[in-house]
């Protein structure tokens, strides 16, 4: 008789449905328990209505979600009326390239959940708790023991694989240690000003956009579509806000490019391996010289207006940045806008930005073999940079943040390396560039920052691991272990880290829905 494998899975996000998706189809035998400290599976916190508004648009067009049981956009065609008409979505007019509002796709998450529940085979069955928290996880003689908290209530289960999915982290359950101190945006809905109407946003890329529309839809309506859209505040007194960032820039409207991707035909992952298998000492540079070639073959002319004298990670990421901080302002925020739309009439690709977009996508795939000079080397300067070539956002956020910036109620400031920011006498206030302005209201928005386990709240589970770098590959290494998490007595234990805050130091572009599926199947595969 087949012996049921014990599985709990900590998380109940996206990364969660997927990973149940990969384990449903690979055997019978299974029991599946999901530990979800929200009070709904399947969405996570980035698509959760706890932490969200309808407005918070998500950056990934529907077909570039992978499908759990049906695509994004199928589902959205065959939905019941009630939740088109809260969207404003016509059934006739979906897209595969739509931009949907960050709870739609939690819905989808959630719906998709279910229906794996639901088609289990003999054999399989899926256990959800939600409002539980797992406080700790301890190897115990072949299995593990997973130390659970509900409410005032807690417990120990033990299970013969545990699979870490926890998603995006916030400081939100901690108390603030100043009033109108906001660690992170969400949950949105939370977020408000005190009686001067202004905040200061830290931060100017997508979190940071967040919390801008959140308050504006809070305290006041955007008006209009398109190029009409405007905004109105609720009452005489303007909102004000600033975002400060380093670089004073905010993320680009989406670009056209092709749907699927077209391979990348120098930088691939086979040349890649071979040059890892040669050996892992210097490998950054032996990848970057092969990401040259491929970036001067799509683009010279991008390559040359950088005016670099030696291409190295470090000359690289100055001079694009460089080029970036050229466009800094509203006036270069709106010509970006209208620039993607004629681009997206005419179906013209910006080569330069298309290659980087794949190529961050292979990056992603040999990062974890660098040794730490390479890999802070790459974090340091590579990966801002990438991120900043792909993470376009929605054209209608930048329409709101046009239209808000036009109301007079939004400004973006550069902090460079002088800007400050301080506390005192109940506000905060903000000196750079030459200008001196406080703020009722600070808001971190800076996104979601690498963390170890222990800093996840997983003590015990940190004293036994074999390694503090639990994601470094060896050439030796088999593939599906590359997320198996190595223990002091148990190197071929079935446990196994799939969790971003923890993966975002080996792999930096590790947030996106697509890396979360990646690294699902990966993981079932190896149990």
């Amino acid at each position: 008789m087949l012996k049921t494998k014990r599985i709990a899975i900590v998380g109940g996000g996206p990364t969660a449905v997927y990973t149940v998706k990969n384990l449903l189809q690979k055997a019978a035998g299974l029991h599946i328990t999901i530990f979800e400290a929200g009070r709904v599976a399947g969405c996570g916190l980035p698509y959760s209505e706890d932490h969200n508004t309808p407005d918070m648009l998500a950056n990934i067009t529907s077909v570039e979600i992978p499908p759990v049981l049906v695509s994004l956009s199928d589902w959205v065609r065959s939905a019941d009326a009630r939740l088109l008409k809260r969207f404003g979505i016509v059934r006739e007019n979906v897209n595969d390239r739509d931009f949907y509002p960050r709870v739609l796709i939690g819905a989808y998450y959630s719906d998709q959940l279910k229906r794996l529940v639901q088609s289990s085979a003999p054999g399989q069955t899926i256990q959800i708790e939600t409002e539980t928290r797992v406080l700790d996880v301890k190897p115990d003689g072949e299995g593990f023991t997973v130390f659970i908290e509900r409410g005032k209530n807690s417990a120990r289960r033990r299970f013969d694989t545990v699979i870490m999915a926890t998603g995006h982290r916030t400081d939100f359950d901690r108390p603030e240690p100043l009033p109108r101190l906001f660690r992170s945006p969400y949950p949105v809905q939370e977020l408000q000003v005190g009686e001067d109407r202004a905040a200061l946003i830290l931060g100017s890329s997508l979190s940071a956009i967040d919390a801008a529309v959140g308050l504006a839809t809070r305290y006041g309506d955007f008006v209009g579509e398109d190029e009409a859209l405007s905004y109105k505040p609720s009452s005489k007194q303007k909102l004000r806000l600033v975002m400060a960032s380093r670089k004073g820039t905010v993320p680009d409207s989406d670009f056209f490019y092709p749907i699927p991707e077209e391979p990348l035909m120098i930088f691939t992952p086979a040349r890649l391996e071979l040059l890892r298998e040669k050996g892992q000492t210097g490998l950054l540079a032996k990848v970057f010289k092969l990401f040259k070639q491929q970036l001067v073959s799509d683009d010279a002319d991008f390559v040359e207006s950088l005016g670099l004298k030696r291409f190295t990670p470090e000359g690289f990421a100055k001079a694009y940045f460089a080029m970036r901080k050229t466009r800094q302002g509203f006036d270069a925020v709106a010509e970006n806008l209208a620039q993607s739309e004629r681009d997206y009439r005419d179906r013209r690709i910006v080569m330069w930005r298309y290659t980087m977009m794949r190529a961050h996508e292979v990056f992603g795939e040999i990062v974890p073999f660098f040794d730490q000079r390479d890999l802070k080397r790459f974090r340091r300067h590579l990966a801002p940079a990438f991120a900043d070539a792909y993470g376009c956002v929605p054209h209608l956020s930048i329409r709101r943040l046009l239209a808000l910036h036009r109301a007079g109620c939004l400004d973006i400031v550069a902090l460079g390396e002088d800007g400050t920011i301080r506390y005192g006498a109940g506000s905060f206030t903000l000196v750079a560039n030459g200008r001196e302005e406080s703020f009722g209201t600070f808001i971190d928005a800076r996104g979601q920052s690498a963390a170890s386990i222990s800093e996840l709240g997983f003590s015990q589970l940190d004293k036994v691991l074999a390694t503090s770098d639990p994601f470094k590959r060896k050439n030796s290494e088999r593939e599906g272990d590359q997320f198996r998490l190595r223990l002091e007595d148990r190197s071929d234990a079935d446990i196994f880290c799939i969790s971003i805050p923890v993966m975002m130091e080996r792999y930096p572009f590790a947030q996106g829905l697509v890396a979360c599926s990646e690294a699902a199947e990966v993981v079932a595969a190896a149990i």
